[in-house]
C-alpha cells in the first residue's frame, strides 16, 4: 500500500474513531490529528458560508492534507483528503495560525478561508448540499 494511500486510510480510521466523542470540534480535530500522527495545520471559522462554520487541515508526510469541516448546525463534520495542490490556499491560513493571538485578532482572514472553501468545491470536495 502506498503511503498516501496508508495515511488517507488513517485519517478515516482516526475520524471514525473520534466521531462520537463529546468534544468540540478543535478538540476533535486535534484528536484525529494525534491518533493519526498527523500535525493540526490550522482550525478556523468560516464567516458567511451557508454550509460550513469552521474548517480544519492536518498534514501528513505524504504530502496529504485531510481536511475536516464543521456544518452550520454543529452536528455533522463533512471530511476529504487532499494532495498539495491546495498549499497556496492552505499557507496564509496556517500562517495566521502560527502568529500570536493579539496578532490574529488584527488580521482578517475571512478572504483567505473564502478562497480556501471555493477551491474544494471547485475540485469537487466539500459539495454544497
Amino acid at each position: 500500500m502506498a503511503t498516501d494511500e496508508l495515511d488517507a486510510l488513517v485519517f478515516r480510521m482516526a475520524l471514525d474513531s473520534v466521531h462520537a466523542l463529546p468534544l468540540s470540534f478543535g478538540d476533535k480535530a486535534a484528536e484525529i490529528a494525534a491518533r493519526s500522527r498527523g500535525i493540526l495545520l490550522f482550525d478556523v471559522r468560516i464567516e458567511g458560508d451557508a454550509e460550513v462554520q469552521r474548517v480544519a487541515a492536518i498534514q501528513y508526510s505524504s504530502d496529504q492534507m485531510g481536511i475536516l469541516a464543521l456544518d452550520k448546525q454543529g452536528s455533522g463534520i463533512r471530511h476529504c483528503v487532499i494532495n498539495g495542490g491546495f498549499s497556496s490556499f492552505i499557507a496564509p491560513l496556517e500562517n495566521w495560525t502560527r502568529l500570536p493571538l493579539s496578532t490574529q485578532a488584527t488580521i482578517d482572514i475571512t478572504g483567505h478561508v473564502s478562497l480556501f472553501i471555493g477551491a474544494l468545491r471547485n475540485a469537487g470536495y466539500l459539495l454544497r448540499g
